[in-house]
């Protein structure tokens, strides 16, 4: 009877630890997903759409946890990341190292399939996590939604 409870007790142990395992592997996989450079299909600013044209300036390239955001040639803006997939929905979180809010952090929340990534940020220094994809009027978030650039 005790062997048994053990066994059990053992088990579960391993279950849990499988359970964790599996979370970090699944952020280490969409990380490894999301190496390279994008460019924004759309990007939302608190319910205001951004002019297709300038769309076409930017770039948000992605190497290891590292960010850098540039706007015809020029950075903008470059970070760490973190990101937790095993929450619903999926959380992100940047460090600003450069630019105008350097030493701000922002929350945000994502989606990647493919060759296609969305995400959901508060605004720099806002602790209030987004809830949805999509920057509403009369929050404090931006949204972009990314394609992957071919070499």
């Amino acid at each position: 009877m005790r062997a048994g409870v053990v066994t059990l007790l053992a088990v579960g142990l391993f279950l849990i630890g499988a359970g964790s395992l599996t979370a970090d592997d699944k952020a280490e996989k969409d990380q490894e997903a999301l190496q390279g450079t994008w460019q924004p299909e759309t990007l939302n600013q608190a319910g205001e759409a951004a002019p297709a044209e300038q769309l076409k300036e930017i770039t948000f390239v992605i190497t290891n946890n590292t960010y850098t955001m540039s706007m015809g040639g020029n950075e903008l803006e470059n970070g760490t990341f973190k990101l937790d997939s095993s929450k619903k929905p999926k959380t992100i979180d940047l460090e600003i190292q450069s630019g105008n809010d350097k030493g701000k952090k922002q929350p945000g929340i994502y989606e990647l399939e493919g060759d296609t990534f969305k995400v959901c940020l508060a605004f720099p220094g806002e602790s209030d996590r987004p809830k949805e994809l999509v920057a509403k009027a009369d929050t404090k978030t931006v949204s972009f939604v990314f394609k992957r650039q071919k070499k």
